[in-house]
C-alpha cells in the first residue's frame, strides 16, 4: 500500500508538467497573436497621425492663403479708390488674418510685399503687389 502512495506524486507531477507545457503553449501562442495585433494598432495609428497632421497642414495653408488674398484685395480696393497704397497706420487687417501673423516686407505708396506667417514662424503664404 505505501508503494502506490509514493508513486501517486510521481504520476501526477508527469500530468501536471503535460498540462502545464500544453498551456505555457497556448499561452505563448496568444502573446505572439496580441503583440501582432499591437503591432498592426500602432501603424495604424503612425498612419492616421501623419494623415491628421498633412490634413493640418492643408487648413493652415489654405487659411494663410486666403489671409493673403483678402489683405491683398483690401490694399488694391485702396489703391483703386485713392491712388496709392495706404500708409501702414491705415492698414487693418482682414478678419481672415487671426491666429496669423503678417510680416510686411514693403509697403509704399506705389508697392506692397508680405508674408502670412504661423504662430511658430513658418510662412505659409505671400503677397505682393505690383
Amino acid at each position: 500500500m505505501a508503494l502506490p502512495l509514493l508513486l501517486l506524486p510521481g504520476l501526477l507531477c508527469g500530468c501536471q508538467d503535460r498540462e502545464a507545457r500544453a498551456e505555457n503553449a497556448r499561452l505563448a501562442a496568444r502573446v505572439t497573436a496580441l503583440e501582432a495585433q499591437i503591432g498592426a494598432l500602432a501603424a495604424q495609428a503612425r498612419t492616421e497621425r501623419r494623415t491628421r497632421a498633412d490634413a493640418d497642414s492643408v487648413v493652415r495653408q489654405a487659411a494663410a492663403q486666403n489671409c493673403a488674398n483678402d489683405l491683398a484685395r483690401f490694399l488694391e480696393s485702396l489703391r483703386q479708390d485713392v491712388g496709392t497704397y495706404p500708409a501702414m497706420r491705415l492698414v487693418t487687417l482682414p478678419d481672415s488674418c487671426v491666429d496669423l501673423r503678417v510680416n510686411w516686407r514693403t509697403l509704399k505708396p506705389e508697392a506692397y510685399a508680405f508674408d502670412v506667417l504661423d504662430k511658430g514662424g513658418e510662412v505659409l503664404a505671400t503677397g505682393r503687389g505690383p
